[in-house]
C-alpha cells in the first residue's frame, strides 16, 4: 500500500541523573560524583532505496534512548543512542503546519530534536560559592514533538491528465510498469512508477491519478495528486480528444490552472502537450504531439523527444531546506490571587535537583534569583508574603 503522509510523535532521550559522592567521606570534601549521560537525539535520514512512508506506522510514538546515570569516582553515564528515522528522498517535515525540512539529498540527515542534557554530578557543580556541593542534577526530561511527514514522488517525468485520458496505458507503453487500467473516474488511485525503456540513462516516469476541475481546491483527490509534481523535472499533459465535457483547449486550460492554483512554481516546470487516441482524430495541430496507445503509433517519437528534453541538466524547482530548531527554556507565570505559579522547561530544570535537602533548597533559591522569573514576578506586583510555586515547591516571596 502506497503511503505518502503520516503523523508521528517523536521524543529525545532523557538525560541521565548525576551522582553525589566524595573522595573524603568523613569530611564530605573532594566531590567526585560523575554526571549523567546525554539522551539520544532524533534524526531524519534520507534512504535513497525507499519509495514511500509505508515502513513507518502512522500515529506511533518513537523515542531515542535515555542517557545513563553518573556514578561515584568521576564515572560519567553513557550517552543514549540516537534515533535515526529513515525516509525517502522528497520528504517534507511539518511541525504545527510549518515546514521545518524539505529533504532532497541522498544520505542527508536532519536533526529534529537534540538529546536532553544529562544532569551534572557534584564534581561538575563545584564553585567558589559551593566548593563541596551535596547535590546533583537529575537530568533533563525527554523533549517531545508531534510531526507530520509528507512524501512527494521523485521522478524525471510526470504524466497528468483528466480521468480516462489513457495515462496508465501510456506509461505501460513507455515503461515496464504494470499499471491498472479501467474505464471510470479515478481509475489510478495511487501513482504508478516506471523506467523509460531502451535508454542508456535511467529516466523515471510517474503516472498520476486523473485531475478534475477544482482539484487545487481539494475536489476529488486533487491536492493529494498535485503535491507529487513538486519533485518532477518534466510534465506530459496527456489530452483526450474523445472527452465530451472538455475540448483540447479547455483541457489544457483546466490542467494548467489547477497546477498553478496549487503551486505557482509549477509554471516553471517544462512540459509537452500530447494528444492520445490519435487514431480517432480528424484534424491535427502542428503545435501538439499525437500518439495512439491503442495502435502503438507515435510512441517512438515521444520517447525521442523526452530523451532530448532530459539530456540537458533540467533543474527541479525545490531543493534541500533545513530550518534550525531554536533550543530555549520556555516558561510562563500565572497569577492566581496571591500565588505566582511558574511552569515550563526553565522551571523543571531549576528544581530538578536531588541530594541534601538544605543544599537542594539553597541551590533552587539561588537559581531562582538569577533567573528572569524573579524580576518578572516583581514586575507583576508581588509583595512580601505572596506565594511562589516552582513545580512541587512553594515558598514565600521576599523582595
Amino acid at each position: 500500500m502506497f503511503v505518502d503522509e503520516i503523523n508521528l510523535s517523536v521524543s529525545s532521550g532523557a538525560g541521565g541523573p548525576g551522582s553525589v559522592s566524595f573522595n573524603n567521606l568523613n569530611s564530605k570534601t573532594k566531590p567526585s560524583g560523575g554526571s549523567g549521560g546525554h539522551g539520544g537525539s532524533v534524526y531524519l535520514s534520507v534512504n535513497k532505496n525507499l519509495n514511500d512512508l509505508s515502513h513507518i506506522m502512522s500515529n506511533s510514538s518513537l523515542k531515542a534512548q535515555n542517557g545513563g546515570p553518573g556514578n561515584k569516582n568521576f564515572q560519567n553515564g553513557t550517552d543514549g543512542k540516537d534515533l535515526f528515522l529513515e525516509v525517502p528522498k522528497g520528504t517534507q517535515v511539518f511541525v504545527h503546519n510549518e515546514m521545518y525540512a524539505d529533504l532532497h539529498d541522498n544520505d542527508s540527515s536532519y536533526e529534529l530534536i537534540i538529546g536532553s542534557r544529562g544532569g551534572r554530578g557534584n564534581y561538575e557543580l563545584v564553585s567558589s560559592r559551593n566548593p563541596n556541593p551535596k547535590i546533583c542534577e537529575q537530568g533533563e526530561k525527554r523533549k517531545s514533538i508531534d510531526i507530520k511527514l509528507k512524501f512527494s514522488i521523485y521522478s524525471d517525468i510526470s504524466i497528468v491528465g483528466m480521468p480516462n485520458a489513457g495515462k496508465s496505458t501510456l506509461i505501460q507503453k513507455l515503461t515496464n510498469s504494470k499499471a491498472k487500467i479501467g474505464d471510470y473516474e479515478f481509475t489510478t488511485t495511487s501513482p504508478n512508477i516506471g523506467v523509460l525503456n531502451n535508454l542508456e540513462s535511467q529516466i523515471t516516469i510517474c503516472d498520476l491519478p486523473g485531475l478534475i476541475k477544482g482539484a487545487s481546491d481539494g475536489v476529488g483527490m486533487g491536492r493529494k495528486v498535485l503535491k507529487h509534481l513538486r519533485n518532477t523535472k518534466f510534465i506530459i499533459f496527456l489530452l483526450d480528444p474523445t472527452n465530451e465535457k472538455f475540448n483540447i483547449e479547455e483541457q489544457i486550460s483546466m490542467l494548467t490552472n489547477e497546477l498553478n492554483g496549487y503551486d505557482k512554481n509549477y509554471n516553471s516546470i517544462e512540459n509537452i502537450k500530447v494528444i492520445n487516441k490519435s487514431d480517432l482524430v480528424q484534424t491535427f495541430d502542428s503545435d501538439l504531439l499525437y500518439v495512439s496507445c491503442f495502435k502503438n503509433e507515435g510512441i517512438d517519437n515521444l520517447v525521442k523527444l523526452l530523451q532530448k528534453a532530459l539530456l540537458k541538466d533540467v533543474p527541479r524547482i525545490y531543493s534541500e531546506y533545513h530550518k534550525i530548531f531554536l533550543q530555549k527554556e520556555d516558561y510562563s507565570i500565572e497569577k492566581m490571587e496571591n500565588q505566582y505559579i511558574c511552569t515550563g522547561d526553565m522551571v523543571s530544570n531549576m528544581v530538578n535537583i536531588s541530594g541534601n535537602n538544605d543544599s537542594v533548597l539553597d541551590e533552587i533559591f539561588f537559581r531562582f534569583e538569577k533567573s528572569p522569573l524573579s524580576k518578572e514576578i516583581e514586575e507583576m506586583g508581588a509583595s512580601d508574603g505572596d506565594i511562589v510555586v516552582l513545580g512541587n515547591l512553594e515558598f514565600e516571596y521576599q523582595k
